[in-house]
């Protein structure tokens, strides 16, 4: 409590007038005399905020390349192509093909769920090196030096339907971002006359309406199936962007506010021909 606060605010809530009887003010006088200011629990609150705030702000030293966090020491995991996996992360990652599947299978059910969208298409899905996958995207590859916020994968269309690759090695909460990530491009694909989309937004404007969407579907999907702590951290980075990621979503999340585990979604842009 900070002597700075109007106690009678409190005391107002619902706009009924405190009782005339009630000395807000000498009760506030009172209580930070007896320690109940600037006392240890107030202190703990400051430092955890400042805690967390530091370890959402983009870091200058060694950190994981898929969760941000700094590493510590000895203890993290260096891959075969050169990425930093914290020891967090090595616990979850998935690794085997049978985890892949299972997990894939998983994302694509909830999705189709929260969203309210089918994708029964034909789909190659597979796992990559962090390298493959940067030669065939714009993006730089994982072990380049710092902490890159984005997505670990790709999808496109091919003559067979459609192709979904996802970094090998990556922890659970990662892929479950990704994957969703990678279904919303599969349902753009799917469901948008492109022709459309080009005449409303401009081709100058297709990946900020591409990305954005799907930066922001991964993130909701995350909130939707209760991973509510990574979600922020990864809401928190991707917002700090300036590219089609980060621009784009900030037009999303503008639009459709991301909402908590358990809440309907009313409104959502797999739900509108134009999304934005």
């Amino acid at each position: 409590m900070s002597p700075t606060i109007d106690p009678e605010r409190f005391l107002r809530y619902g706009g009924v007038a405190p009782a005339r009887a009630l000395d807000p003010r000498g009760a506030l006088e009172y209580l930070t005399a007896k320690g109940f200011g600037d006392n240890t629990l107030e202190q703990s609150r400051v430092a955890l905020t400042q805690y967390e705030e530091r370890e959402f702000a983009s870091a200058t030293a060694e950190t994981c390349d898929f969760c941000a966090r700094p590493l510590m020491g000895g203890e993290f995991d260096r891959l075969g192509d050169g990425r930093l996996r914290c020891i967090s992360c090595s616990k979850s990652a998935v690794t085997s093909h049978d985890e892949f599947v299972a997990l894939f299978q998983e994302v694509r059910r909830n999705f189709e769920v929260i969203f309210e969208v089918r994708l029964r298409v034909a789909m190659t899905v597979r796992m990559e090196n962090a390298k493959a996958i940067a030669r065939q995207t714009t993006e730089r590859p994982r072990d380049a030096p710092g902490f890159d916020a984005r997505v670990l994968g790709f999808a496109r269309e091919s003559a067979n339907g459609y192709e979904l690759y996802i970094e090998n090695g990556s922890p659970r909460l990662s892929s479950l971002l990704t994957l969703a990530h990678e279904l919303t491009h599969i349902w753009q694909y799917r469901s948008w006359d492109r022709p459309a989309i080009l005449a409303r937004y401009g081709a100058e404007n297709e990946l900020f309406v591409d990305e954005g969407m799907a930066a922001w579907a991964g993130l909701q999907y995350l909130f939707s199936t209760g991973e509510t702590d990574f979600a922020r951290r990864e809401a928190a980075a991707i917002r700090a962007r300036d590219d089609e990621y980060g621009v784009g979503f900030r037009l999303f999340e503008d639009r459709y506010p991301l909402r908590s585990a358990g809440t309907i979604l009313k409104d959502t842009p797999f739900k509108r021909p134009m999304p934005l």
